[in-house]
């Protein structure tokens, strides 16, 4: 009994497991609702890496309203491939103390402030975000604009999804 009681949790896993996806996809009332908000959807997924530790591969889709970039551009998909750390750098807008997540082209990082099975918060921080996910080619920032045009550290809530339903 015992016996069966623990092979049924070696093949279910831990319970207590976040998801390795989320996402969120933003409706158009919300979009009319926040015009600064340059971020329509965005799918994240946490993968192991090679000697511990924990990489994310990000996507998001900007908005139709999103500024300084091309009209042939909105509507696509931008990537970020990072590579997480237990902490930050001392930056205005940023928790040093936080698991912290920089970009491979090293160009701006996101923050995990809050993760559960349901539910991620990330706080981005000037996140660079590339047309091409082979190349360092730039193409995007994963932040909202002030009224004075400037991006500014951006909070995004993402839910957590499983991963065949999660749209990378």
């Amino acid at each position: 009994m015992i016996r069966a009681a623990l092979c049924a949790v070696l093949v279910a896993g831990p319970a207590a497991a976040a998801p390795d996806c989320y996402q969120r996809f933003y409706s158009d009332a919300h979009m009319a609702a926040n015009p600064m908000q340059g971020v329509q959807g965005m799918v994240l997924s946490f993968r192991p890496l090679d000697g511990g530790g924990r990489g994310v591969q990000l996507w998001a889709e900007l908005s139709p309203e999103a500024e300084g970039i091309a009209p042939g551009e909105v509507g696509e998909r931008y990537f970020s491939d990072m590579v997480c750390e237990a902490g930050g750098p001392a930056v205005e807008g940023a928790d040093p103390a936080v698991e912290t997540c920089f970009d491979g082209c090293d160009q701006g990082f996101i923050q995990i402030v809050e993760e559960s099975d349901t539910r991620l918060l990330i706080r981005s921080v000037g996140l660079g975000l590339h047309g091409n996910p082979a190349a360092c080619d730039g193409g995007a920032v994963l932040a909202d604009r002030t009224e004075g045009g400037e991006y500014a550290v951006t909070l995004f809530r993402l839910d957590g999804a499983m991963e065949p339903e999660c749209e990378g």
